[in-house]
């Protein structure tokens, strides 16, 4: 899962166009209440022909197509990525600089481009399988319970099925069937080591995705995992897979949904597979969160004053509560947090009138308070936890900064004392994405190079072998 300590990270994509068509590469940042969200944009013509592509390094995002281009000689441009809903205009300056704004799913936000060096260092994986693949995979599609189609890969194992199964389900954020960044594949490493002991997946992208149709703006936690269950009931139907040997593997908020569908179809599901699932109520995580990923790295008197409004934000978020309301009662404890970190200064500068200030402080807010980092704050999985009577596998790294292990632990082990097959693991050395990291802060996921940890492969799927009865 993506950072969301405050703000579950906005996904933007962002091209460039001026009065002389651009060569290079520029990058610029969006400003979010963790620091800055890194944009890089790459102009070429080879053969002529005009490409460009954009890379959100901390999100994973590398190479996606630009689209739309189109610009004039007075030195306006504006770009549209239609699949994504996304609208960059800006004024070309001068050729290093450009001033504009990005535009998507009805929020805007500033974003200065200017020239850089750029030296591509995303490359192949040293572990990542390669073909042939000694198993069967099968591009499907799935219809949620709204008549969005979702697309996904089933992989099917060598021999005679039906085979037992397991549904992947990822974790915040739009992501597509593989959670793949900067070309990391967890879920496609996953599924390729379960398939060769013997276990048939299902890999899904969210809604507005990959191959996936709809939008993912309005997803929530409990609308991801409606569409999580459309996906069993499909992979449960498979004449190649056993329903009565079918199930779940979660990543962060996903193993939060995996605990959520199992206390409410225990006929449905076998067993549990949590990777650095989030089990404490989304309050505390999320402060918890934020205690690691940003009050400790500040200075202490900043660190201190700060807690007190991210406290205030998540208990004022903590209600249930129409969306548009709980953002009004967030609003003085996030004004407090972007002037304390000179967020926004332009948006919120003091000698702006109080009318104008304060509209574009709620303009802001929209795009930081989504219905699915609502959706995180507000949730308790207690009863989801006391209710979960299939085996059950948890495994984290010990390195996390976003789901912190030992809380998480300590949730699980005093909510499921009623189930005697629950099997509890921390990793040393490894981060949330079950990457080997120094720190374990999501600043560092881009520079690290290694790939799922293959301890964590094998014991997954030896404890799946004594557990979903292969």
């Amino acid at each position: 899962m993506k950072l969301t300590a405050l703000l579950c990270a906005w996904c933007c994509c962002v091209g460039w166009a001026c009065a002389q068509e651009p060569q290079g590469h520029f990058g610029g940042a969006i400003q979010t209440p963790q620091g800055e969200l890194p944009i890089i944009f790459h102009f070429g013509h080879p053969s002529g022909a005009p490409i460009h592509t954009m890379d959100s390094p901390t999100q994973g995002v590398s190479g996606f197509p630009i689209q739309k281009v189109s610009y004039s000689n007075d030195g306006n441009f504006s770009l549209q990525i239609p699949q994504i809903g996304f609208t960059y205009r800006g004024i070309v300056r001068n050729d290093s600089l450009i001033e504009g704004s990005v535009t998507q799913n009805g929020h805007t936000l500033p974003l200065t481009l200017r020239r850089i060096e750029w030296k591509d260092s995303v490359a192949f994986r040293p572990g990542t399988p390669e073909p042939p693949y000694p198993y069967r995979e099968e591009e499907v599609v799935v219809r949620a319970a709204d008549s969005t189609t979702l697309a996904g890969t089933l992989v099917v194992p060598e021999g005679k099925g039906p085979f037992p199964a397991l549904l992947f389900i990822t974790g915040s954020g739009a992501q597509d069937r593989n959670e793949e960044m900067w070309n990391y594949q967890p879920f496609f490493m996953i599924a390729d080591h379960l398939a060769r002991q013997g276990f048939a997946t299902l890999r899904m992208d969210d809604r507005g995705t990959g191959k996936s149709g709809g939008s993912y703006a309005a997803t929530t936690l409990q609308s991801a995992a409606a569409d999580a269950e459309c996906a069993l009931d499909y992979l449960r139907r498979r004449s190649e897979t056993d329903p009565g040997r079918t199930g779940l593997i979660g990543h962060s908020m996903g193993g939060t949904i995996a605990f959520r569908i199992a206390a409410r179809r225990p006929q449905d599901v076998a067993c549990v597979v949590a990777l650095a699932g989030a089990t404490q109520k989304g309050k505390d995580w999320m402060m918890e969160q934020c205690e690691k990923s940003v009050l400790q790295l500040l200075p202490a008197a900043t660190g201190d004053s700060l807690r007190r409004s991210y406290a205030g934000l998540y208990d004022a978020l903590s209600h249930s509560l129409p969306l548009d309301s709980a953002r009004e009662r967030c609003l003085p404890h996030m004004l407090d947090i972007w002037q304390r970190l000179d967020i926004f200064p332009e948006q919120l500068r003091e000698d702006l009138p109080e009318n104008r200030r304060m509209d574009n402080a709620r303009f802001l807010l929209r795009a930081t308070i989504t219905p699915e980092f609502a959706s995180l704050v507000q949730y308790d999985p207690t009863d989801d936890l006391k209710r979960t009577a299939c085996p059950v596998w948890a495994a984290y790294g010990e390195k996390d900064m976003q789901v912190i292990p030992e809380r998480n632990l300590q949730a699980i082990e005093a909510h499921t004392k009623g189930n005697p097959h629950v099997t509890t693991r921390v990793y040393p050395g490894l981060n949330h994405l079950f990457l080997p990291a120094r720190t374990g802060l999501p600043t560092e996921y881009p520079e690290l190079k290694g790939n799922f940890s293959p301890q964590v492969l094998q014991d997954m799927a030896e404890w799946l072998k004594r557990n979903i009865n292969l």
